[in-house]
């Protein structure tokens, strides 16, 4: 009689659902045998980066994070958070196992009305949404420097510096930050302040994402909403003949004192083609306020310019609502009777897989003595190519400077920084990221993590002055590289 004896082996996935279920944490894990597997995966904004998850983890509270860790690296596996799934680069997506923070979200008052604490795992629409409710018919409301798009989790937004729109006043995001609580590799629970410390609070405001450890809770100063609530968002168009001549007045003027917003995007595959300019003004009455500030400045006053609409804000929110999702990020007026919710709360995985055609990169800019017209119009000419899906370009706001001894970011003293999406599909695509980034050297400083691209020709680009003591706290904090980051310091 010939016996046939076959020998299932277990898989890293069942080793780590067989560690988790003895410590009685096997609730929330999604293997790759779940039929909910590739929904993960789509979560991410960007998911076709070829990762294939060992395992995905929805913690619930601490004790989850410290059991995962223990498990993923008794099967020797690695880890990589993810809170919003919104990195241009798919970050949350990893080899090892996926730490899935969404379902440990919420904000949360101190006493004094001065402070928020807003859980790991909260995406930015969120903690506008719950801000505004807590403070809806109240006077003095209060809100957080956040940026403009809701599906963003605030933590990894935070940890990369955080650009939003009230960096004439506040600094960076990160900047508004009084503490922070991480869970470390060893499973141990830090509450993060300037002085209790100080190193890692300083490489935490800007070292990026996943990198010393897993974010559980932030707490924000409040800072008051009253004056960015008088405020009116405006765009304006300028044919492609004229966009060199916008882009060269924009790159050299001075936003002063932060009463202005202004961003610029490429529109080049619209009929006629256009270069966008939008943004907001904040602390005025009316719509005609704001149209004669823009006109005073050199920027508006180029020829050729198309008014599509200046309007006049109801409050903050409905500009956050105009550069967010529910204004097409700065292409319309908001719709009235949309809600709060609808533009905020209901926003997780909201732009999932929505950039799989694409690929990112930024460079960090300062533009001393500026360029010349021969150089703006390469500029456009390469954005307006047939590889390129979209550039952006945005100013670092004027109180950025005065931040930042605290704070690892390093580009305070920059000018601009200047996106761009490449066809992912494109047969020159590193030829077009090479271009990017060879067309601009004589003004690049470096690169923004938070747009951070396999493309980068020199990974310290992102951190610049910063890296080398970021790479001495990466290696006394997690010294095998347990947490996961395809630009790991």
């Amino acid at each position: 009689v010939n016996l046939c004896v076959y020998v299932v082996l277990a898989t890293p996935s069942d080793d780590f659902l067989q560690c988790m279920t003895q410590r009685r944490l096997a609730d929330n894990i999604i293997l790759p045998s779940s039929p909910s597997y590739l929904t993960s995966i789509a979560g991410n904004w960007v998911s076709n980066v070829g990762a294939n998850p060992v395992a995905f983890y929805e913690p619930t509270n601490v004790k989850g994070i410290r059991g995962a860790f223990t498990c993923a690296k008794q099967i020797g596996q690695g880890v990589c958070p993810r809170n919003g799934g919104h990195s241009k680069m798919g970050a949350g997506l990893c080899d090892g196992i996926v730490i899935d923070l969404f379902r440990i979200n919420g904000t949360k008052m101190n006493a004094a009305g001065t402070a928020v604490s807003v859980w790991g795992g909260t995406i930015q629409g969120q903690v506008v949404y719950e801000l505004a409710t807590f403070y809806r018919g109240k006077p003095d409301p209060k809100f957080v420097p956040t940026g403009e798009c809701p599906q963003v989790g605030i933590s990894g937004f935070m940890l990369g510096g955080g650009l939003t729109e009230f960096d004439g006043r506040f600094g960076i995001g990160c900047d508004n930050i009084g503490s922070w609580r991480i869970v470390l590799q060893n499973g141990t629970s830090r509450f993060v302040t300037k002085t209790s410390y100080p190193e890692l609070f300083w490489g935490l405001c800007g070292g990026g994402g996943g990198q010393f450890g897993i974010v559980l809770q932030i707490t924000f100063a409040l800072r008051n909403r009253a004056p960015y609530d008088n405020n009116a968002y405006f765009r304006y168009d300028w044919p492609l003949d004229k966009a060199a001549r916008v882009l060269q007045v924009y790159s050299r003027w001075n936003l002063s004192d932060g009463s202005l917003s202004v961003k610029l995007k490429s529109d080049f595959r619209v009929i006629p083609p256009v270069i966008r300019v939008f943004g907001v003004c904040w602390f005025v009455s009316s719509a005609e306020e704001c149209d004669a500030r823009l006109m005073a400045t050199p920027m508006f006053r180029v020829n050729g310019s198309i008014h599509r609409f200046t309007q006049r804000g109801t409050n903050s929110l409905e500009v956050l609502q105009f550069l967010g999702k529910t204004g097409n990020y700065g292409q319309k007026v908001v719709k009235q009777g949309i809600s709060l919710a609808d533009s905020f709360a209901d926003e997780l995985f909201g732009a999932a897989s929505n950039s799989n055609g694409a690929r990112w990169a930024s460079v960090v800019l300062r533009y001393f003595g500026s360029g010349n017209l021969d150089y703006f119009q390469s500029i456009i000419d390469y954005c307006a190519g047939s590889s390129v899906v979209v550039c952006n370009w945005r100013r670092l706001g004027p109180s950025i400077p005065r931040f930042g001894s605290d704070s690892s970011f390093p580009w305070r003293r920059s000018t601009n920084i200047f996106y761009v999406a490449i066809k992912n599909d494109s047969p020159s695509l590193s030829l077009s990221f090479a271009t990017f980034y060879s067309l601009q050297r004589q003004f690049t400083q470096g690169a923004y993590v938070n747009y951070a691209s396999a493309y980068t020709p020199n990974i310290s680009m992102f951190w610049g002055r910063s890296y080398r003591r970021l790479v001495a706290l990466k290696r006394q904090l997690d010294p095998t590289n347990f947490f996961i980051n395809p630009i790991g310091l």
